[in-house]
């Protein structure tokens, strides 16, 4: 599996090599009226399908080789709430603040 990322996203929680983008509105319209019946924090089986569909659709933009298997091993119910979030975050806005953290981070390290 390529490193290599193209488009931008979240770290994966536990996994920061993985760069989860939002989902395509290809995968979205695909996955609507599951999303739209998701029970965030469900441990039903349509609940953990639909986490792992979406989060797997999500990964293939960055991964193309990457198995749904080991997307849905990557997941547990530690990181189940995090993971969807970022395969949500269709403005960019979870990315945009963790981007920002960063920023300031480094500038408060470079600041005398």
């Amino acid at each position: 599996m390529s490193n290599k990322v193209k488009l931008a996203g979240i770290p994966f929680p536990g996994r920061p090599e993985w760069v989860i983008p939002p989902l395509s509105l290809g995968s979205l319209e695909l996955l609507q009226d599951r999303i739209g019946k998701l029970s965030l924090g469900g441990t039903d089986p349509e609940s953990i399908r639909t986490i792992v569909d979406a989060t797997h659709m999500a990964l293939v933009r960055n991964y193309p080789d990457v198995p749904r298997d080991q997307v849905a091993a990557e997941i547990d119910l530690g990181n189940m709430m995090d993971v969807i979030a970022a395969v949500m975050d269709v403005a960019g806005v979870r990315r945009k603040e963790l981007e920002a953290g960063e920023v300031e981070k480094k500038a408060a390290a470079t600041s005398p």
